[in-house]
């Protein structure tokens, strides 16, 4: 073989590998494989390092395949070993993900699987390049560049200060803090539909009545007194949201040691976060004008069924005995965070308070 069908072949390599990787990377779920059952007692902190040590492999592989096999003046001899060096730390990377155990967290497994995919899926587009250009007639492009481009992009990201968690309450942490500007924007959202009151007849034309269909309506009377009403539930439950990402899903309990039923615990309250900013979207899709009562009200409910999954999940995790423990550790300390139980309860019994008293008004005028 020539080096170029060296060359060709050991790209055509590396794309199987990517493949086989990720359909491995997928198939994470916190069980360790039988091939890699001698790394299964492997500590969280050790596949960490490795799995952001691999991810350095990676780049430096990449810039040096992509300097080897510039299509434009190639070096063929020279690509053998970063070509290997991108198939081999491909495989271990997926490895490293398998052997992350249920015990560690589901929040933070599924966060290191997205983000092997990424970079995996990343280089087989560079492979794919590469090989198209050094196989054609035509004069090469700079694709190959944009596609390097992106691994290194995804690297830095997951490598970055912001970037891969650092176990599964930061990891769980993350997700809340994403999830906030949703609920930040709900309540913008009812202070300009407040505001529009003013507006009158004045409002810019948007264009929907060309279409056939009828711009919102300005809110006022019943309405707007409603709209008020559930601005205040939203208020509540926007720092509700914010209390659970600072207090709960703290610095100081992502410092415990790995406890695998805190772990189940933030998992759940993890998939809360998603829900409950959806709820609020939901409520206030009800309060544009004209109002329909029952709906709100269905939807006042089904807030107060995720609002209760929420208090559910906070509930049990405090109950368990390495939380109480940093809880009373913290009131010995004499620090705000000691009547966080109570805090909590106080803000879900007024959330209840405020949308059963707007949900018994509205069966009222039914």
């Amino acid at each position: 073989m020539t080096d170029k069908q060296k060359s060709l072949a050991a790209l055509a390599q590396v794309q199987k590998t990517c493949d086989a990787a990720l359909d491995s990377i997928a198939a994470a779920d916190g069980i360790v494989p039988d091939d890699l059952s001698e790394l299964k007692d492997s500590e969280f902190s050790t596949i960490h390092k490795d799995f952001l040590g691999l991810l350095a492999y990676l780049y430096s592989a990449t810039t040096k395949t992509a300097l080897s096999l510039k299509p434009s003046s190639p070096t063929y001899s020279a690509s053998s070993t970063p070509l290997k060096d991108l198939s081999d730390n491909v495989a271990r990377l997926a490895s490293n993900v398998r052997v992350v155990r249920t015990a560690y967290g589901a929040t933070i497994l599924k966060e290191m699987q997205s983000s092997a995919q990424s970079v995996v899926a990343a280089i087989h587009g560079l492979t794919q390049t590469l090989i198209s250009d050094l196989s054609s007639s035509n004069e090469p492009g700079e694709e190959y560049l944009s596609k390097v481009g992106e691994i290194h992009h995804a690297i830095d990201r997951i490598r970055g200060s912001n970037g891969l968690s650092s176990n599964n309450v930061a990891a769980a942490h993350k997700i809340w803090t994403a999830d906030q500007g949703s609920l930040t924007d709900a309540l913008s959202e009812l202070q300009e539909m407040a505001e529009s009151k003013d507006e009158g007849d004045d409002v810019f034309d948007d264009g929907w009545d060309e279409l056939g269909l009828n711009a919102s309506q300005t809110l006022a009377g019943e309405e707007l007194e409603r709209l008020k009403k559930i601005e205040s539930i939203i208020k509540l439950c926007n720092l509700l949201h914010k209390t659970v990402a600072k207090r709960v899903l703290s610095a100081t309990l992502q410092r415990l040691p790995v406890q695998p039923e805190v772990n189940t615990i933030v998992d759940d309250l993890a998939k809360d976060s998603a829900t409950f900013p959806a709820a609020v979207d939901d409520l206030i899709s009800t309060v544009y004008s004209p109002q329909d009562t029952e709906e709100m009200v269905e939807q006042l409910h089904h807030m107060d069924t995720v609002l209760a999954k929420v208090q559910s999940h906070l509930t049990s995790l405090f109950e368990l005995e390495p939380i109480e423990k940093m809880l009373k550790e913290s009131v010995d300390a004499g620090k705000k965070s000691s009547d966080v139980r109570k805090w909590f309860g106080t803000c879900f019994d007024e959330i209840k308070k405020l949308t059963s008293l707007l949900s018994t008004s509205l069966r009222d005028t039914q």
